[in-house]
């Protein structure tokens, strides 16, 4: 019976994202944001069950599987120092504020170090879509966006891995945060190693034709990594993540996308929903002018940083500002640092709650910001004596 009524509300909530997602797509809206609204209404009509739980994990465990297989060892290496330093720059920028803004919010140091993270890290997904639709792949900022986007994801998982590590660990000290990396680093490198080493063996294994058993053969080594990972105390996502490094190197990197994305486009919808359900909106409206300071504070941090690192290689001004308001999106990794501890809700702005409002603002008015930047830049930053050109007329550096 209980399973019967999982299946049902599952039913409900995929009719309801498809009807919520058809909607936003008309108006080119972020569907991060739509998916956890669907959620927020959804929870006045069943609670979150354990077949939606079980697939929001493994929605947690395929998007990071994803954006492991979209990097390649090989590319990190040749451009790490350009990744390194872009990356870097954006940390410094917009890793600190959020943790003066989790102090003054009364968080804890756990808290406060998952906030700093919540509101440091972009939207990969959100931006990389938003560059494919406005067509903007060609522009002289979209190498230094991405590999900001790059640094980003790779810090954050293994931010991700220390800061669970250091939870199950049980309190934050020397020997416990030691402990952390040093198995984060060790599981990086087994990985890793494996991928260069292995290279000719891995592609072999994975060289299977017959399409049923090569996908039950990937979803096996995502599921097994993400194990693996677990069983040592850090999180499934860094595993998944790892998993996606290690099968980028390999000839069947194409047919792996392909054959995961249904699987993580549907289980990634599932976890918005469940976070949004999760999100008490009663509260979570006393939380709106908070969520609005944080947004434009946060959203100034982003845009400021990503003009240091245009003007850092000598882009036009121009290209610096839509660089940087390319950066103001949050969305799927913010959630996940959220949504992977269970926080201590004695404080005066639950993170949960926070984030949800936060990402929200973010998704929507970050995609409105980042499509009209252009005008933002002819309107607000540049003489009004001087003639604003279309992208196509731009010069090389613009």
């Amino acid at each position: 019976m209980i399973v019967n009524e999982s299946v049902l509300s599952l039913g409900i909530s995929l009719i309801a994202l498809f009807f919520a997602g058809f909607l936003a797509t008309k108006v080119n809206q972020s569907l991060t944001a739509v998916f956890i609204v669907v959620g927020m209404i959804l929870q006045n009509f069943f609670p979150v069950t354990i077949i939606t739980e079980f697939i929001a994990t493994l929605g947690i465990i395929f998007m990071l599987f994803m954006f492991g297989l979209e990097f390649s060892v090989g590319s990190l290496v040749n451009n790490q120092r350009k990744i390194f330093f872009n990356g870097v720059y954006d940390l410094l920028f917009n890793f600190p504020l959020g943790m003066f803004l989790g102090w003054i919010l009364g968080y804890d140091l756990i808290q406060t170090l998952l906030f700093a993270g919540i509101i440091y890290v972009t939207s990969s997904v959100i931006v990389a879509k938003s560059i494919i639709d406005l067509k903007r792949s060609a522009n002289p900022e979209t190498e230094y966006i991405l590999n900001i986007l790059i640094f980003e994801d790779m810090f954050i998982a293994a931010f991700l891995a220390c800061i669970v590590g250091v939870v199950n660990y049980g309190h934050i000290d020397t020997k416990g945060m030691l402990l952390v990396m040093l198995k984060t680093a060790a599981f990086f490198l087994f990985f890793i190693i494996l991928s260069r080493t292995a290279k000719k063996i891995i592609d072999k294994v994975v060289d299977i034709e017959h399409t049923e058993l090569f996908i039950i053969l990937i979803l096996s080594i995502i599921v097994l990594s993400a194990g693996a990972a677990s069983q040592i105390g850090l999180s499934e996502a860094i595993g998944a993540f790892l998993a996606g490094l290690l099968l980028s190197e390999t000839r069947q990197r194409h047919r792996i996308s392909e054959a995961i994305k249904p699987f993580q486009q549907f289980s990634t919808a599932i976890f918005f929903v469940t976070f949004g359900m999760s999100i008490d909106y009663k509260h979570a409206g006393s939380l709106i002018p908070i969520g609005i300071f944080i947004f434009v504070v946060s959203s100034f941090s982003k845009v400021f940083g990503g003009y240091f690192v245009g003007k850092k290689y000598a882009l036009s001004k121009r290209a610096c500002l839509r660089l940087g308001f390319s950066l103001i999106p949050r969305g799927e990794f913010s959630i996940i640092l959220a949504g992977t501890i269970a926080m201590n809700t004695n404080v005066p702005y639950p993170v949960k709650s926070l984030t949800g409002v936060y990402v929200l603002l973010s998704a929507i008015l970050g995609s409105i910001l980042m499509k009209e930047s252009d005008w933002f830049v002819k309107n607000f930053f540049e003489s009004k004596g001087k003639e604003f050109q279309p992208l196509g007329r731009h010069s090389a550096k613009d």
